[in-house]
């Protein structure tokens, strides 16, 4: 039984450590990062000064709001919306960004998070801000 439990342990992929604040923080202020689901970029976020942020589905309005870390979790909170969005923030060898929503097991596949040349896209309601 522990040969069995040694060689699954010594199969399964390494899961790297979830980034602290500190560190999250020193990869993304200032920057615009794109997150994206299985090879399709769905949302951009431009990362500002004190942990603000401002967000947007592609094509849709722009949402403002902040971040902060809750344990091992980088949680968002958006102007207008309830609750936050936490998700895990994990830093593969290649220095991509893999984020998973709070909740998801291991095996789910993750978000993936890049910076982008491209400027943020507001529709509205605050175009240009």
């Amino acid at each position: 039984m522990r040969t069995l439990l040694a060689v699954l342990l010594l199969s399964a992929p390494a899961l790297a450590d979830p980034l602290t604040a500190e560190a999250f923080d020193a990869l993304t202020r200032g920057r615009t990062m794109s997150w994206a689901e299985f090879d399709q970029v769905y949302g951009v976020e431009q990362y500002l000064p004190d942990r603000q942020v401002r967000w947007t589905f592609l094509g849709d309005d722009c949402k403002t709001g902040h971040w902060y870390p809750q344990g091992r979790l980088i949680c968002f909170q958006y102007d207008g919306d309830p609750e936050p969005d936490c998700w895990e923030i994990t830093q593969a060898a290649d220095g991509i960004l893999h984020a998973r929503i709070a909740g998801a097991g291991p095996d789910s596949a993750p978000v993936v998070v890049t910076e982008t040349t491209e400027p943020l896209a507001c529709f509205g309601p605050e175009v240009g801000v």
